[in-house]
């Protein structure tokens, strides 16, 4: 089915890949996609790095965009009218320099939120979970980066310590979370610059991969 009003849609993006505030302008761009595909019944989940990139008001910057949606022909099509060039599971608006991607189809044990961006209704992974997602990432695929990440979400705070526990338990990632927190903490004790901090994210996956 053609979406409707599509040149309106595709307008919406394009004033929303020109905003200039890093916290908002992935957000922005993903409300409109979820708009539109809500058309077609499917109602996508904002996760990855432009969640990050939300709820770190900016400190980490990403030009991708995740989201988990039902995916199928219908979406694809919707994308295509958006101004998306399908390859494999990512979506690329050449003009606008998008980088969209649907990696799944939806939450399991995970939560969401749900965001109001100008009117316009979003679905975003929890911040507890998001959390515990960069630490999968930082543990098993020893990307310090994501432990940054995740050091960052918990400087943000507004997150529910009994659930973050409860999740990361259940991941199997509680020792990652125990010594993010400790790091935070000696950060916050300003024992630490942010560089000593990477340092010390790195020094953990260097003593747990040892052989």
């Amino acid at each position: 089915m053609p979406l409707k009003n599509s040149k309106r849609f595709k307008e919406k993006i394009k004033d929303a890949a020109a905003e200039t505030n890093l916290a908002r302008r992935g957000v922005k761009i993903a409300s409109v996609i979820a708009e539109a595909l809500r058309t077609i019944d499917q109602d996508p989940i904002l996760v990855g790095g432009a969640a990050v990139e939300f709820y770190t008001e900016g400190q980490y910057a990403t030009s991708d965009i995740d989201m988990l949606a039902p995916g199928g022909p219908e979406l694809w099509e919707t994308m295509k009218e958006l101004g998306f060039e399908r390859r494999g599971k990512d979506f690329i608006n050449k003009e606008l320099e998008l980088y969209v991607e649907f990696p799944g189809y939806g939450l399991k044990e995970e939560k969401s939120d749900t965001l109001n961006i100008d009117g316009i209704l979003l679905q975003i992974i929890s911040r507890e979970d998001l959390i515990v997602d960069r630490l999968a990432s930082y543990k098993f695929w020893k990307m310090a980066l994501d432990g940054l990440n995740a050091l960052l979400l918990l400087e943000q705070g507004e997150w529910d310590p009994e659930r973050l526990q409860k999740r990361a338990r259940q991941e199997n990632v509680l020792d990652a979370l125990e010594w993010i927190e400790k790091i935070y903490q000696e950060i916050a004790r300003k024992k630490l610059d942010k560089k000593e901090a990477t340092q010390r994210l790195q020094e953990w996956l260097r003593k747990k991969h040892l052989p």
